[in-house]
């Protein structure tokens, strides 16, 4: 908990640095689709799956060439499974997380095309699971997955996008950034996990 509030406080701290310094600020909606790819010591199989994540951005830009992306996603849904198939016996294992997530991004940027690169924050905020049997010609069984998964979870993020400009005071904004996990996602003693993320972004920038 101690982390959560010092990661918290030092990303305030970037914000509002950001945002004294900055010689132009834009802010607006942004919506995410993601790829995710579990990883686990010892796990049979691809675990994988996509998401949604639904939030705002805010860009700053300190001069014509460098600035901060901010994006907060107070929703990020991220879904995997895996499905085994063995005579005829299929077994799939499902799993359901989303967080709330902050990326203070630093920017470089050349004529709208621009690349981000910092650390990322997730908050958990639920998360579900499910493991269904189905044999041919019977009803699926259907039992809850119950893993304990860790509260916070950190990665570098690394990516690339472009602003298009609409009109003087609006952008439209496009990215692609992959999320290189830090942590586990599951707290599983002694077994190492983690989840790749690749994330496609779009948002609406206004100039304030």
């Amino acid at each position: 908990m101690k982390k959560t509030f010092l990661s918290t406080a030092i990303l305030i701290l970037l914000l509002t640095l950001g945002t004294i310094s900055a010689q132009t600020v834009k802010i607006g909606p942004r919506l995410t689709g993601n790829m995710n790819i579990y990883n686990q010591d010892g796990l049979t199989g691809t675990y994988s799956g996509i998401g949604i994540g639904i939030g705002g951005a805010i860009d700053f830009s300190f001069n014509r060439t460098i600035g901060m992306l901010v994006n907060l996603t107070v929703f990020d849904m991220k879904n995997f499974s895996n499905t085994r198939t063995q005579g005829t016996t299929t077994q799939e294992q499902s799993l359901t997380l989303s967080y709330l997530t902050i990326d203070p991004l630093f920017k470089a940027e050349f004529s709208g095309f621009y690349l981000v690169g910092g650390p990322s924050l997730g908050v958990k905020l639920n998360s579900s699971g499910e493991t269904s049997t189905i044999v041919t010609g019977q009803a699926p069984n259907i039992q809850p997955l119950n893993i304990e998964t860790n509260s916070v979870k950190f990665d570098i993020a690394v990516g690339t996008g472009y602003n298009f400009k609409l009109a003087p005071d609006l952008t439209l904004g496009s990215d692609f950034i992959a999320y290189i996990p830090l942590s586990n996602t599951f707290d599983t003693p002694g077994i190492s996990n983690s989840t790749l993320s690749l994330k496609l972004g779009v948002s609406i920038k206004f100039t304030i």
